[in-house]
């Protein structure tokens, strides 16, 4: 009985290595320039860490916001930027009732983000973060 399924495990190893080199003699090319289809040589991305982890939407939001502004390698101006936008947004009951309020649609609540963010002179990373959070509420 052991050796039947000795034989047995042996014949189905020679069967997928005798499909496999018939692959790769038909068409050694093709398969060559498919396995390699996603993996561009000689580019190599860094991997950022985030110096706290936060789990859940709002983590989600704040390590992408923390990614993008190493990326572009201005952490500390984002970071004036949004406390600079709270700022602002708490010193207007006008505006923090507008942001906050959900019967305006998203595409006119974005768009005052976005014209807030532009007249305050704020970075790409920034009025791209804003416009993102304007569609969340």
């Amino acid at each position: 009985m052991a050796f039947y399924g000795r034989v047995k495990s042996g014949i189905s190893l020679l069967s997928s290595q005798r499909s496999t080199i018939q692959r790769s003699l038909i068409a050694p090319s093709i398969s060559q320039a498919f396995r390699n289809f996603a993996h561009v040589p000689g580019q190599k991305e860094t991997k950022i860490k985030v110096p706290i982890a936060m789990f859940g939407g709002s983590g989600n939001y704040a390590s992408a916001l923390y990614i993008a502004a190493v990326k572009v390698n201005s952490v500390d101006k984002v970071d004036s930027e949004l406390l600079q936008f709270v700022e602002g947004v708490k010193g207007s009951p006008i505006t923090s009732q507008f942001i906050k309020d959900i019967s305006v649609a998203k595409d006119v609540r974005v768009k005052v983000i976005q014209d807030i963010a532009t007249q305050a002179k704020f970075s790409d990373v920034t009025k791209n973060f804003l416009g993102k959070l304007g569609f969340t509420y």
